[in-house]
């Protein structure tokens, strides 16, 4: 009888050394046994080694991104496993949240892992950052002119297009005005070019002091400059019109020790119900100011 208790507890300890090793040993047969402490043991190790086969099978499910593998092994490295479990899970959420732009995201409990982290967040928000002034720059370039910084044909064209559709749409009203600096081509050939753009540059800072902050300015050509004026009706639009010759005919533009003056002839319209589209609210402004250029110049014209 001792010789056999003496295999079983051999049988015991091999189990257990295998164990040890990071061997995955068989469950001990404990069939025809005896109800005894050896048997007690031998049905503690294989309860053990139940438990750790199920801990590394859950942490094999961990390392391969399965964060949703139950672990119910009843091993005091479970309450590890399960707190590394929630902490992959947190990770994987705050990832998420970075992919959709929130650069907020921060780790402060993992030791140089939180560090790396942390500075790869600030990175990408750094690199979005550029990003983002880069591409406000390029809308820009896209959309100014580069000598005066107002707004430019296209950008002007597009705004005009929107607030033609949703003026008709909404039955409201806007206007447009279409301006020519008079004789600039005599200021550049007597005065030079340089004289001739710090004209261009005095004329659209006083006309943006007479707009609203709604009201859209264009530079369309060389010193032809158009302005869309949203719930703006003929009357407004008018006054519009000759405060900017008013300001304009009194403005004194000092550039290479020389004082110049000029005017400027405008025409002005307004949306009608029977236009079909822009380009007929736009044609009725150029009409409006030929014949403010042929009536003398310095004036304004509505049409």
């Amino acid at each position: 009888m001792e010789h056999e208790n003496i295999e079983r507890l051999d049988r015991i300890s091999s189990h257990l050394h295998a164990l040890l090793h990071n061997e995955q040993p068989a469950l001990l047969d404990l069939t025809g046994h005896k109800e005894d402490e050896i048997r007690q043991v031998g049905e503690f190790v294989n309860a053990l080694t139940e438990a750790l086969s199920a801990l590394s099978k859950a942490a094999h499910h961990l390392s391969i991104g399965d964060m949703d593998v139950r672990i119910a092994a009843d091993l005091p490295a479970c309450h590890h496993l399960k707190n590394l479990q929630a902490t992959l899970r947190h990770l994987t959420w705050q990832t998420g949240q970075i992919a959709k732009g929130d650069f907020s995201q921060r780790v402060e409990f993992l030791g140089d892992f939180s560090h790396s982290f942390n500075w790869m967040v600030e990175q990408l928000e750094a690199y979005r950052q550029r990003i983002l002034g880069q591409n406000r720059e390029l809308e820009r370039l896209a959309t100014t002119d580069p000598l005066t910084g107002v707004y430019n044909r296209r950008y002007l064209m597009d705004f005009a297009t929107k607030e033609f559709l949703r003026s008709q749409r909404y039955s409201h009203v806007f206007s447009a005005i279409q301006m020519d600096i008079d004789y600039f081509k005599k200021i550049n050939d007597t005065h030079g070019h340089a004289v001739g753009d710090e004209v261009i540059k005095a004329f659209t800072v006083t006309c943006q002091e007479v707009l609203r902050e709604s009201d859209v300015l264009g530079r369309v050509g060389g010193e032809e400059f158009s302005i869309i004026l949203p719930e703006t009706d003929r009357e407004g639009a008018l006054i519009v019109a000759e405060r900017i010759r008013q300001v304009i005919a009194d403005l004194k533009v000092c550039a290479e020790e020389r004082i110049i003056r000029f005017t400027v002839s405008i025409g002005v319209t307004h949306l009608r119900q029977e236009d079909a589209g822009l380009e007929a609210v736009l044609r009725r402004a150029d009409e409006a100011l030929y014949l403010a250029k042929n009536g003398g110049r310095n004036k304004v014209v509505t049409a």
